[in-house]
């Protein structure tokens, strides 16, 4: 039986080495502030989130950290700031409509996790995507911004027109760099990328973005030079 909440706020919640399950939910223009998910520096102690539904909620200084999130919809988000995720994983998670600025990165407890502990959850989140036969769904997504880390790209399906894979074999290629992108960000993107050491990656240009027009170009550019997958 699904769990319906509308327009309820959640304050300050902190859900911190609990290894809880949140499901069959449906949540409809709600709030969430100050409040983090699955905060942990130990893999067996993570939450999973499955079958829930966000529909035009919003969020004001929430984290989501290490939780492995499945089955789950998000139609809507507005976000105080940068909302970010850390270390989470993903199994059929879909985000569409206006989304405002996201990014999803595999650090956990940035400053504070010793490197065995970074070590254990890169382990275990190659391990859990090995199984998986899609991560995301982004390609109804309006975003204002978004930025996508180690997810393994073939697991994203997405709008082919304005969210690229690049891998890392041809960003090794340099060509990237003879490019003008200097009316976007993509070099930056691009060269944190390869910093990372991560296989792919999916660039996005958010729709919602004021130099949406300008990002999009800079991805046809990659594209057009054999960069970007042609899709």
């Amino acid at each position: 039986m699904i769990r319906v909440y509308s327009y309820q706020d959640f304050n300050n919640l902190y859900d911190r080495n609990s290894g809880r399950i949140f499901q069959d939910l449906e949540l409809r223009k709600c709030r969430f502030i100050s409040c983090a998910l699955s905060i942990t520096r130990n893999p067996r102690r993570r939450s999973l989130v499955r079958n829930v539904r966000l529909i035009q909620c919003e969020e004001i200084g929430c984290a989501i950290d290490t939780a492995i999130i499945e089955d789950t919809v998000i139609d809507g988000l507005k976000t105080s700031d940068l909302l970010q995720t850390w270390g989470a994983v993903y199994k059929h998670v879909v985000l569409k409509g206006n989304i405002g600025r996201i990014m999803i990165s595999p650090v956990i407890a940035t400053g504070w996790a010793k490197p065995h502990q970074q070590a254990a959850f890169d382990k275990a989140n190659a391990e859990y995507y090995q199984q998986v036969d899609w991560a995301l769904d982004i390609s109804e997504a309006r975003f204002y911004e978004c930025e996508i880390q180690r997810v393994p790209a073939p697991l994203i399906k997405r709008d082919a027109e304005t969210q690229v894979i690049i891998t890392r074999e041809k960003a090794l290629s340099d060509v990237w760099r003879k490019l003008d992108l200097s009316k976007t960000h993509w070099r930056t993107s691009i060269e944190f990328f390869l910093e990372r050491g991560d296989p792919d990656v999916v660039l996005v240009a958010p729709k919602r973005h004021p130099k949406f027009n300008d990002l999009l170009d800079g991805l046809k550019m990659l594209r057009d030079a054999g960069v970007a997958e042609p899709d």
